[in-house]
């Protein structure tokens, strides 16, 4: 399959196999992004009701969106191969992490509170996992625990082939009721979180044998050894709520998952604080198609020191410009303003005083002669003369003046109108 392009999907690796198929990592080319490719076997697919309930099942995980469940894209068919296209999460699975031996409490409990979140939504959305163990968890290089493989388990009902061809990979995990074959519920995922959490804490699982018949009479019979026989210094409350978790009756376990976290919570306090934090040792990530995320959410450090102390910043460009250019522009609307104000003034009126007429010229006025306008030019004149004359208005006028404002004679060209 390595090489083959489906689609836009081109399979470049594989990155695991098990009794109902494999998974490859392709990348999309498409949308520019890593996926993982989940093929259901041939001989599987062809059961219509395998088929039909693998196909209501990812329905139903599509619409899981959660940040701690990866993500199901799509489903798609090749010939007789149906798979399911899933988020790819690079990073290093739980059971990696273990391979080093167990986990310090304020380590492996925040990794467990992160996983207890995607399970519980998913238990929300009626989704029970049903095979919850180390390879189906992963940490990414952020820090952030993603939920894998949901829904298989309960879609094909048998137990998955996991290791050289042994059945014992899943059955480590198992509830009491699912290896009796009764029904389950979100009590079996419960129990399984309890296996996980006794495997992190000790570096062990509670039961282990060669033999699946030993293995699975042994998960139905059986009381576990306490945690504390392999590691004296756990604390007797973390003890007691893993136990509590891995109680053979489901009425005697915690009633959900939410449940559990509280009583982790209560036994250990301090991991509250490091549920979300970037696991240190976590492997560095990869991303070839995407930019690692960057956290927008760190508040950049800031003086503590007293202004007067600090020492003065200069006004880079931008700011000189953004108040020099408000002030210029106000300084050039007042000049534009003044300008208009000065140019619009009116002239007042020149009134000149005239030698007084008699009674007899009062009563005629001459129309075309009189209503002549007089030229622009010796408007303009006028009213120089008029404005060097103002204080000199005492002084008798000279004869041109006089001849002027006389009132015109009876005898001229124009019409005379009187009135009786």
């Amino acid at each position: 399959m390595i090489g083959v392009t489906l689609g836009s999907y081109e399979i470049t690796d594989k990155i695991g196999s098990g009794g109902v198929g494999d998974v490859y990592k392709a990348i999309d080319h498409l949308l520019g992004r890593n996926v993982a490719l989940k093929f259901l076997r041939p001989g599987l697919a062809d059961c219509a009701e395998v088929v039909q309930r693998f196909h209501a099942e990812a329905r139903t995980l599509a619409q899981l969106i959660h940040p701690n469940i990866a993500v199901l894209y799509c489903m798609m068919r090749e010939g007789d191969s149906l798979a399911m296209v899933m988020e790819y999460v690079e990073g290093r699975t739980f059971g990696q992490l273990l391979d080093s031996g167990p986990l310090p409490p304020e380590r492996a409990v925040p990794l467990l509170l992160q996983a207890l979140e995607g399970i519980g939504h998913a238990h929300a959305a009626g989704v029970i996992h049903r095979d919850i163990k180390p390879s189906n968890l992963m940490l990414s290089g952020n820090g952030c625990v993603k939920v894998m493989d949901f829904g298989v388990a309960r879609c094909l009902g048998t137990v998955r082939q996991t290791r050289d061809g042994h059945m014992i990979g899943t059955a480590q995990y198992m509830s009491p009721e699912q290896v009796r074959g009764l029904e389950s519920d979100a009590r079996s995922d419960v129990y399984a979180l309890g296996v996980l959490a006794y495997e992190m804490l000790t570096g062990s699982v509670p039961f282990d044998s060669e033999s699946e018949y030993e293995l699975c009479r042994a998960q139905v019979e059986q009381s576990p050894r306490p945690p504390r026989s392999l590691v004296p210094d756990l604390s007797p409350a973390l003890e007691t709520v893993i136990l509590r978790a891995l109680e053979k009756e489901p009425a005697d376990r915690f009633p959900s998952v939410y449940a559990l976290r509280e009583g982790l919570l209560e036994a250990a306090p301090v991991a509250d604080l490091g549920a979300g934090a970037t696991d240190p040792s976590a492997l560095d990530t990869r991303f070839i198609a995407m930019p690692q995320r960057v956290d927008v959410s760190v508040v950049p450090e800031i003086d503590s020191r007293p202004t007067s102390d600090l020492p003065p910043q200069p006004l880079s460009l931008a700011r000189r410009l953004g108040v020099a250019l408000p002030i210029g522009a106000l300084a050039l609307a007042a000049l534009l303003l003044g300008a208009k104000l000065v140019r619009e003034t009116p002239t007042k009126p020149r009134i000149e005083a005239s030698a007084p007429v008699s009674t007899k010229a009062s009563k005629a006025r001459v129309a075309p002669a009189a209503t002549r306008e007089t030229p622009p030019a010796k408007r303009a004149q006028r009213s120089v003369a008029g404005k060097s004359d103002r204080k000199l208005r005492s002084t008798p006028p000279t004869p041109a003046q006089a001849s002027a404002s006389a009132p015109a004679k009876s005898g001229g060209h124009g019409w005379v109108i009187r009135r009786d």
